[in-house]
């Protein structure tokens, strides 16, 4: 297939590493400066130019590397969804369990990423604040919010490839991530935190077996949970039952409304702490400690998601595995922000934006746009051919130029000659008599509207 002479691809050149980065680069950047369309990010507007964008980039070359951004599949092709991007997957969920190892307080929970094109495995929750989306399941340090292990859901293929197909979905998923986790550091004394969703009595036992604590609130009809925690529909205000049965403990807790939970680390201990009312009176409430744990450590995939949803690259895309692998990128940014003031002391840590510009700057480095013109426009020409005063035109016969005002270079067919010129002007720009020659000398911006965005 041959290219049209005026075709982008004309100009292709293989990507260097360099370039790649800077190009990931560009991408973070991009996220801190929010605009409609990405090609607003090279406008040569004064309202809309960003001077960075087209400094690293020309624009064809940044469309260029971004519209042939390619996942390279498995060796061997590979089969179903996920071989898409299985290597990238790989790549970072290696990397994410090899540099960090996480605290004793661990969460497991889903993550949405923003998507609603055509796609089998796209899910829908309506209680969720991203409703539409492909959703994937993370295990994070509670502390920190790091991200150690993930896995993301393509359907039926997913389910198939968990071990334990006996259990549960729920039960399987937990135990997948557990198991990586446990495989790369092989230590015991684990606490998970899960919600109503994964817990249950019989992932309690195995995580227990594997020397994994786990504590979680639970659905009331789940199976193993005593006949009489089940029944216990009336109770006084802040009341607690709870019940002790195979190293586990089930709970029962009064408050608004009735809170189910299941431990196998905690006891039936309970604190006093104040809380405001309504009217700002302060009450004294008394609360189970494993409620308050579970609180305060299971918003480690929350934490998560907040940083990686400040500054991320949310544009549209009708190709679902491009939002898999941005996503993908702004995990591993977020963990190494998190490995980055892990290493230095309280008093030296960067913010997460400062963090970014300094790692946008080292991975941008010295790939510049050649191409690009630079210098301050002239406000001599402006002064000069405003300036009220007679202008004079001649003309050389054997010289053409491009004229000032009616020539378009960047169209094909736009570019319009003549051999007259203004030599009153210390430009001698190119004109034609009669009409451009007026307009150069009268109106401030005499190019049309819809030109001054040439490239």
């Amino acid at each position: 297939m041959q290219l049209r002479a005026y075709s982008i691809w004309t100009k292709w050149t293989d990507i260097t590493l360099c370039e790649l980065k800077a190009y990931f680069g560009v991408i973070m950047n991009m996220a801190l400066h929010d605009r409609p369309c990405i090609f607003d990010y090279f406008s040569t507007e004064w309202v809309n130019s960003v001077p960075f964008f087209v400094d690293v980039f020309a624009r064809y070359r940044f469309l260029q590397n971004h519209w042939m951004l390619h996942a390279a599949p498995v060796n061997g092709g590979g089969t179903g969804k996920g071989a898409k991007v299985q290597n990238v997957m790989d790549c970072v969920s290696g990397k994410s369990l090899e540099y960090f190892i996480p605290g004793p307080n661990i969460a497991i929970d889903e993550s949405t990423i923003a998507f609603k094109g055509r796609v089998s495995c796209k899910m829908y929750n309506p209680n969720k604040p991203t409703k539409w989306g492909l959703r994937v399941y993370v295990l994070a340090d509670s502390s920190t919010g790091y991200i150690s292990a993930f896995q993301p859901y393509f359907g039926r293929e997913t389910t198939e490839s968990l071990a334990r197909p006996g259990s549960p979905f729920t039960t399987r998923i937990v135990l997948h991530l557990i198991d990586k986790l446990l495989a790369k550091w092989s230590f015991s004394g684990f606490h998970l935190y899960t919600d109503r969703f994964y817990t249950g009595c019989s992932l309690a036992l195995q995580l227990f077996q594997l020397g994994v604590h786990l504590t979680g609130t639970i659905q009331r009809n789940r199976q193993g949970l005593p006949t009489e925690l089940k029944k216990a529909k009336k109770m006084a205000t802040h009341e607690v039952v709870a019940f002790a049965t195979n190293s586990m403990l089930a709970l029962c807790w009064q408050d608004k409304r009735q809170v189910v939970a299941l431990s196998t680390y905690h006891d039936a201990t309970v604190e006093t702490y104040q809380r405001k009312s309504k009217g700002g009176q302060v009450i004294d409430v008394v609360k189970p400690t494993l409620i308050i744990d579970y609180n305060k450590q299971m918003g480690g995939v929350d934490r998560a998601d907040q940083l990686c949803t400040s500054y991320n690259f949310a544009r549209k895309s009708v190709k679902w595995w491009r939002k898999l692998f941005f996503w993908l990128l702004e995990t591993a940014i977020v963990n190494s922000y998190i490995l980055f003031n892990k290493q230095r002391s309280r008093g030296e840590q960067l913010t997460h934006l400062k963090y970014r510009r300094q790692l946008i700057m080292q991975l941008v480095g010295d790939v510049r746009n050649r191409q690009r013109r630079r210098g301050r426009p002239s406000t001599r020409d402006k002064a000069e051919r405003l300036n009220k005063k007679p202008h004079f035109l001649d003309q050389d016969g054997a010289k053409h130029k491009d004229c000032a005002v009616c020539s378009r270079r960047h169209k094909k067919g736009g570019r319009k000659t003549t051999v007259y010129y203004c030599k009153t002007c210390s430009r001698k720009p190119g004109l034609h008599p009669t009409k451009c020659f007026e307009l150069y000398h009268s109106v401030v911006d005499y190019k049309p509207a819809d030109d001054d965005n040439s490239e």
